[in-house]
C-alpha cells in the first residue's frame, strides 16, 4: 500500500488521533494474513478496548476463546502488524504497570497519558 491516495486517509486519521479528536480508526484494516486463527482473535479483542481505557493481558485472555494464558495473549499482542489502529498499547500488566511495547516503556506511558488526558479534555 504505497499509493499516497490509499494511504491518505490512514495519515489524516493518525492525524486526528493524535490532536484528540479521533477515538476510533474507520478505515479497512486486514488482519486475515496475520499470524494464527487463535492470535487474530486476541488483535480483534484488543481492537475492542475503548479509547483511554486499559485491560491487562488477563483480561484480554479472559475475554479470548482458546487463551491458554496471558502469555499466550502477551505474545499476540507484541506481534501486532499495525500499531495504533490496534491499540494495543492499552494492554498492560496485571499490577497497571506498562509492561513491554515496540516502541518502548515510554512511548506506551505517552500514548496511554495522551488519551486519558483527551478523554477528560486536557489537549
Amino acid at each position: 500500500m504505497r499509493d499516497p491516495k490509499r494511504l491518505a486517509p490512514y495519515v489524516q486519521q493518525l492525524k486526528e488521533y493524535f490532536t484528540g479528536t479521533r477515538r476510533v480508526f474507520d478505515v479497512p484494516i486486514d488482519i486475515s494474513e496475520f499470524g494464527t486463527e487463535f492470535q487474530r482473535r486476541v488483535l480483534q479483542a484488543v481492537q475492542r478496548i475503548p479509547y483511554g481505557m486499559t485491560i491487562s493481558y488477563e483480561g484480554v485472555a479472559t475475554s479470548t476463546p482458546d487463551a491458554s494464558s496471558y502469555r499466550s495473549v502477551e505474545h499476540a499482542v507484541a506481534l501486532n502488524p499495525v500499531l495504533f489502529f490496534i491499540s494495543d498499547h492499552r494492554v498492560v500488566l496485571s499490577n497497571n504497570q506498562v509492561g513491554t511495547y515496540r516502541l518502548g516503556q515510554q512511548e506506551k506511558i505517552r500514548l496511554i497519558k495522551l488519551e486519558k488526558s483527551h478523554l477528560h479534555g486536557n489537549s
